[in-house]
């Protein structure tokens, strides 16, 4: 049997059981060694190494004292236990009925709605609900945990926002790294994506087509100067968002709260880069199959600049309203305000118009 079924036991059970979870017991009392206390006179002994009670001078048995524990801080021992030893994040436990947090929490009822806290209830659902979000698994299994949260939030959204609860306090550190995370995507996605793609035109497009053959190089359309422009909109834009306070207060948001949403809004977004040079890669490939006028000196179809142009507005455009949109459902089915679209596009905006501000302030050349 265990722990999280002793300590719910009655008195006499947990003794037949204590000799196969006591290990476990002092595993918990190792993380509150207040928890271990004289019977007699209330006495901290955890640790001290003693045969009797130090201050009352009664034989210290162990085997007594673990039941005397279990029974004196049954609510807190079960909370240490699901945090500490199942290593359940203490901000995915909360009332299985309203979901309010349970961080914390010594009482056997839901401060919120009085229900009846079932610690085993209350674990498998913390342990549903969370899955493999990277917020709460980041330390644990990082890999996988920001799969399973990409995949989410680009391709179920709606599903992603279900998995948190407003009443827990978003945990800032993976948060911010995950929005790291995505600059780096965003960053590189290009050079990633064209190691495939230079071999593939030139290996394969471009040595089985009709025509004259041709050397494609896939070099980045864009400069530091636009990297660093992208994590200023970040921040500019997370900053517009918390200006909302009449709002984020109105329907109990903090700062924490904005800056989840806005961690799982850029997903699509990160991976523009990337999808810019896969369409480009598209473009150049219909040289060989569509008639587009001929360099009159060379004799090779060109295609004029400004398609490329428009191919990369196109994209960074859609990656833009992507975040829109995703901010959107965050703040609708997350947060619960009504004209969060009308929020997120305010930031957005100010955001880019306080990066182009920026420029021109201090005339930066990187």
């Amino acid at each position: 049997m265990g722990v999280s079924n002793v300590l719910q036991e009655s008195a006499s059970p947990i003794s037949d059981e204590l000799a196969a979870t006591r290990s476990l017991i002092e595993q918990i009392v190792a993380v509150d060694p207040e928890l271990l206390r004289c019977s007699k006179c209330d006495y901290i002994i955890h640790g001290d190494g003693h045969d009797h009670c130090p201050e009352c001078g009664i034989e210290i048995d162990m085997n007594d004292l673990c039941v005397h524990v279990i029974e004196t801080n049954r609510p807190r021992l079960q909370y240490l236990w699901y945090t500490q030893v199942a290593k359940l994040p203490p901000e995915a436990l909360c009332c299985v009925r309203c979901g309010y947090s349970l961080i914390g929490q010594m009482s056997n009822r839901c401060p919120e709605c009085g229900l009846t806290i079932d610690w085993e209830d209350v674990a498998h659902f913390a342990a549903s609900r969370i899955g493999d979000l990277f917020e709460y698994r980041w330390a644990a299994a990082p890999l996988k945990s920001i799969a399973t949260t990409f995949w989410l939030g680009a391709t179920s959204p709606f599903r992603l926002w279900r998995t948190y609860s407003r009443y827990d306090t978003p945990n800032v550190k993976p948060l911010v790294i995950l929005i790291l995370i995505q600059w780096l995507i965003f960053a590189r996605g290009w050079q990633t994506t064209a190691l495939a793609i230079d071999p593939f035109m030139n290996d394969v497009i471009a040595a089985n087509a009709p025509g004259p053959k041709m050397q494609f190089t896939y070099n980045p359309r864009f400069e530091n100067a636009d990297l660093i422009d992208y994590a200023m909109w970040s921040v500019f834009t997370f900053l517009a968002l918390s200006l909302f306070v009449q709002s984020n207060r109105e329907y109990k948001a903090n700062w924490r709260h904005v800056l989840r949403v806005f961690a799982h809004s850029t997903f699509l977004a990160s991976f523009s880069t990337g999808a810019w040079c896969i369409l480009e890669a598209a473009l150049d490939s219909s040289l060989y199959y569509w008639p587009w006028p001929k360099n009159p000196r060379s004799g090779v179809p060109s295609i004029g600049f400004d398609y490329y142009s428009g191919l990369g507005n196109a994209v960074l455009g859609l990656a833009l309203v992507s975040v829109w949109a995703m901010l959107w459902i965050g703040y609708k089915k997350y947060l619960r305000i009504p004209h969060g679209w009308a929020i997120a596009a305010v930031a957005i905006f100010v955001g880019h118009l306080a990066t182009q501000c920026i420029h021109i302030i201090t005339a930066w050349e990187y």
